[in-house]
């Protein structure tokens, strides 16, 4: 991959990053240890998930810029877990129909929250940088911190 070909250029692309959720999060096992790092470990599936996608493209991040893109999901993370929340207590009472709403309307969120990861990482990329640790272990460095290490390869499919 040539410089001009590098994301850290062109930019990353939040409809590309999207896809890649879709697809991935698909994979056997990797909804149920999304999940967990959720529930269990108070993690975001959006943040494991773009990690994810970074290493895959050999792209590493530092700890500061970890945390960065993690402070970038403070308000979209409140509004998210409120709603997750509200459409769990709900379920009962909806039909399939409108509980399918609800879920939507989550996407909808989830993918909000995933545009707000995206502006900081290309804000990220525009901003000078250190040497950083070859090989990418973003997901790895995040699962780690949150002491869910054995989560990082069932993420990753």
């Amino acid at each position: 991959m040539s410089a001009t070909d590098h994301p850290r250029v062109q930019g990353f692309q939040a409809d590309l990053f999207w896809r890649f959720c879709l697809q991935h999060y698909s994979l056997e096992g990797v909804s149920l240890a999304c999940l967990q790092l959720q529930d269990e470990f108070q993690g975001n599936v959006n943040l494991a998930l773009l990690l994810h996608w970074l290493d895959t493209q050999q792209y590493a991040l530092s700890t500061t810029e970890i945390r960065q893109l993690e402070q970038a999901l403070a308000a979209t993370e409140t509004q998210l877990t409120a709603y997750r929340q509200l459409r769990r207590n709900l379920k009962p009472q909806l039909d399939s129909a409108g509980y399918q709403q609800m879920i939507d309307f989550e996407l909808m969120l989830e993918q909000n929250q995933q545009q707000d990861l995206i502006s900081c990482l290309n804000h990220q990329a525009q901003q000078p940088r250190a040497a950083l640790p070859p090989p990418a272990d973003n997901l790895g460095q995040y699962c780690q911190r949150l002491e869910a290490d054995n989560l990082a390869l069932q993420i990753r499919g």
